[in-house]
């Protein structure tokens, strides 16, 4: 930081207050909400306050709040500076210099005013700081000065029921606890594989993030993600593989009895080592086989997502996390042409019964007639 922009700053905040520092454990941030549910792309209203346990008035005081990469506080203040997490900087820091004063076993409010999670957000935290020792709040190279309003105390007429217990540490920061429930729609698609007996045909499944929110894009418990499957098949048993994509392999075919048909199934899995990589909305993963048709029942086979938690929560549409796979094959009967032929031959049959027995009766009518002339 430039020596002259270092200057400015100090002057803009003011001189350390070392008098003050040896009663910082009287001087804390108290009423931080403890947990906030909410959905990435939301926001929230955050309230605040502190309370000066010291036997001193303070003329001003020092706010610092962390927050999450993926946290922002929406509402700027002209005494607040702001600061986006970096390589040095893993938080989004906001230091604020609030004018007093602040009365000895006083406490009052902050209006914080709106935090803002991104789409890529995840579970974190938020943590505030109150001091009264400028050296404690030290402002990174890159801090911005907001804009806006002043952010001020506003003194509480009443403190039972709104204030958090003290930490065992009053040097410990107080935080906010914000679990996210990620709302994406994970799918999987229909397919449908047209030709005759013999034919080549390509099959391309896909595994999908519809969004409207990024996910992150972990799905087990390995130090690498090379190997979690996302999708499963069962292929109908009129295909036979002939290419497999490089992240799908076979399972053994089970028999259930003699004479009974063999069952492929596939797992198929994502090719990231990355585990801090995110799947963002409209990202896709595909699966390509060529396969050949190789008779003629046209049994459907099915694609599904495995039976994991990872592919449920959040997951506002759980249908189509499972899709069949359809065999239209060229030339063959189908089974509702097949049901219409057999009932024309049943009714052939019954009509042709009919008339024999109708025959069988003019007969013996005309050999009683005969018998009685």
């Amino acid at each position: 930081m430039p020596a002259a922009l270092a200057a400015g700053l100090l002057l803009t905040l003011g001189m350390a207050h070392s008098a003050a520092a040896a009663e910082e454990g009287g001087l804390r941030f108290d009423e931080a909400i403890e947990r906030i549910t909410t959905e990435a792309g939301a926001g929230y209203d955050l309230s605040g306050g502190i309370t000066n346990g010291t036997d001193r008035t303070l003329d001003t005081v020092y706010l610092r709040i962390d927050l999450d990469r993926y946290f922002s506080l929406s509402t700027e203040h002209r005494n607040c500076w702001y600061t986006k997490a970096d390589a040095t900087l893993p938080v989004n820091r906001v230091i604020c210099r609030i004018e007093g004063p602040v009365l000895p076993g006083r406490s009052y409010d902050l209006d914080l005013g709106g935090v803002s999670f991104d789409l890529a957000a995840e579970d974190g935290r938020i943590s505030y700081r109150v001091t009264a020792d400028q050296s404690e709040a030290a402002l990174p190279p890159s801090a911005r000065r907001g804009a806006g309003g002043p952010l001020a105390l506003t003194e509480r007429d009443r403190v039972e029921g709104r204030i958090r217990p003290a930490t065992p540490d009053p040097q410990a920061p107080v935080s906010t606890a914000v679990e996210i429930g990620t709302v994406h729609d994970f799918s999987v698609n229909e397919v449908t594989l047209r030709g005759k007996p013999g034919d080549l045909v390509k099959g391309d499944f896909f595994f999908v993030n519809n969004g409207p929110t990024n996910v992150g894009a972990v799905f087990d418990d390995e130090s690498d993600n090379d190997t979690a499957v996302v999708a499963e098949l069962t292929l109908p048993p009129a295909l036979k593989v002939v290419k497999t994509p490089r992240n799908c392999r076979s399972e053994p075919s089970k028999v259930k009895g003699k004479g009974a048909p063999s069952v492929t199934r596939y797992h198929c899995w994502q090719g990231r080592l990355d585990k801090s990589s995110v799947m963002t909305a409209g990202q896709f993963e595909h699966f390509p086989f060529t396969f050949r048709i190789d008779g003629t029942d046209d049994t459907s086979g099915r694609i599904t997502m495995p039976d994991r938690s990872e592919f449920k929560d959040g997951d506002d549409d759980l249908s189509n996390n499972s899709a069949a796979i359809k065999v239209d094959i060229v030339g063959a009967p189908t089974a509702s042409s097949t049901v219409r032929a057999v009932g024309a031959l049943l009714a052939a049959v019954l009509a042709l019964g009919g008339g024999a027995l109708w025959l069988r009766r003019r007969s013996g009518a005309a050999r009683t007639a005969g018998g009685d002339r």
